[in-house]
C-alpha cells in the first residue's frame, strides 16, 4: 500500500504554491516498478493543464522499494482565500495521484493474474 512519507506545501514567490510530496510502497516487484514507471507518465492527464507536475521515482531492487516523489505547482490564482477551499485545491492533486497511483496497480494486478492463469 502507497505511503504518504512527507508532504511540504510553500509559497513561490507571490505567483504560485509549490507542493511536493514522497511516497512509498513495499513488495514492488521489478515489472510492477517498470509499468507504473510507463503509466506515470499519463498522470498529467488527470490534473489541471496550468498545473506544472515533475516526478521522481526511485527503485531498490534488493528490498523491493518504490520511492516515489512528485512535485506540483499551482498558480495562485486558482487557490481561494478561504482556507477550508484552500486545503481542498491542494490536497487534490495528492488524493488524485493516490487514487491514480492504486488504479494502475490494479491495472498491473489483473494483467499479471491474466498471464499467470495462462500457465494453469
Amino acid at each position: 500500500m502507497l505511503k504518504t512519507n512527507d508532504i511540504q506545501i510553500n509559497k513561490i514567490k507571490l505567483e504560485a504554491t509549490n507542493i511536493s510530496v514522497t511516497f512509498e510502497e513495499p513488495e514492488v516487484h521489478p515489472e510492477q516498478y517498470i509499468f507504473v514507471k510507463d503509466r506515470l507518465n499519463n498522470y498529467k492527464l488527470y490534473i489541471n493543464s496550468e498545473y506544472s507536475f515533475k516526478s521522481e521515482l526511485q527503485y531498490d531492487k534488493s528490498s523491493q522499494i518504490l520511492a516515489i516523489g512528485i512535485n506540483i505547482i499551482i498558480p495562485d490564482h486558482y487557490i481561494p482565500k478561504d482556507p477550508n477551499k484552500a486545503n481542498k485545491i491542494l490536497m487534490d492533486p495528492i488524493n488524485t495521484f493516490q487514487m491514480f497511483y492504486d488504479a494502475q496497480n490494479e491495472i498491473y494486478k489483473r494483467k499479471h493474474q491474466k498471464y499467470l492463469n495462462n500457465f494453469d
